[in-house]
């Protein structure tokens, strides 16, 4: 189905307890009417009985996709949480659809964005160089001004799309090696921020990373894989200081500008060249 000039990719949504949140991800995705969504609620915590109903909420979302669409669910009994949670929803995603975009529920994307990734998957689908596009440009840099993207050694999950062929070789374990860590970040192309940054990350917890995300970042770094970036933030990130949030909750100094995506002009603007920016 093409609306308002393109074929949405197919999108997994990812929820857990905020039943607000996902109303209003489906309200954005609305205008874009994709035909395909994938819909993965985590079950309630046990220590946290007032979250079963919150959980069922989220779920009965599904009814506000009110344009035709073949919709698929993964509902959790029991909480697996932010690492076997998040990254179980992935695999299921990839197993069905061979790309698509992926979107937590405070993750607000717009319409660009579910237009830039659909494009950019299409584009780099075979471009074994590329890892995935990202929709969230930090501080809306780029050194090149006439280009609607730019390439980045690095993948942001606020937002993002990707293929089959790249989570295929995820690995949720991959930091219970220190040994591989070390030597996987040591032997990598990235700056000295970045190299103590994941070292501290995964390295730093004595019980292992109680999330998914740093792992799929190592994998960017052992394969040597590019991000397609846009030249402006496309997605919000609504949640970033709300308190419910699992690893930002609380701080509401933290990225205001975040919350507030930009636009891209369409067509898009390649790049002369598939080199990492810098800037």
């Amino acid at each position: 189905m093409i609306i308002n000039n393109f074929e949405c990719a197919p999108i997994l949504l990812i929820g857990f307890n905020r039943p607000d949140y996902m109303a209003a991800q489906i309200l954005a995705l609305k205008p874009a009417k994709p035909c395909k969504i994938y819909f993965a609620v985590d079950g309630p915590r046990k220590d946290k009985p007032e979250e079963a109903t919150l959980c069922q909420q989220v779920r009965e979302i599904i009814k506000l996709i009110d344009w035709p669409c073949e919709v698929k669910t993964l509902f959790r009994e029991k909480n697996l949480g932010c690492k076997y949670g998040v990254s179980g929803a992935i695999t299921w995603f990839f197993e069905n659809e061979p790309e698509g975009i992926v979107l937590e529920d405070d993750c607000r994307p717009t319409v660009d964005f579910l237009r830039f990734a659909s494009e950019m998957l299409a584009r780099y689908r075979d471009d074994t160089r590329i890892g995935a596009v990202c929709g969230f440009n930090f501080f809306n840099l780029q050194t090149d001004k006439k280009a609607s993207y730019h390439f980045s050694r690095h993948m942001d999950v606020w937002g993002w799309a990707s293929w089959r062929r790249v989570w295929r070789d995820y690995d949720i374990d991959i930091a219970n090696d220190p040994q591989r860590v070390c030597a996987l970040v040591d032997g990598a192309i990235a700056t000295p921020y970045y190299k103590k940054f994941y070292k501290k990350i995964a390295l730093g917890s004595k019980n292992g990373l109680p999330t998914w995300d740093v792992q799929f970042s190592l994998l960017f770094l052992e394969k040597g894989y590019l991000s397609v970036v846009p030249e402006k933030r496309l997605v919000a990130n609504v949640g970033v200081s709300d308190c419910r949030a699992t690893h930002t909750g609380g701080y509401v100094y933290w990225g205001r500008e975040w919350t507030i995506p930009g636009s891209i002009t369409f067509p898009l603007v390649a790049p002369d060249n598939t080199t990492c920016d810098e800037a």
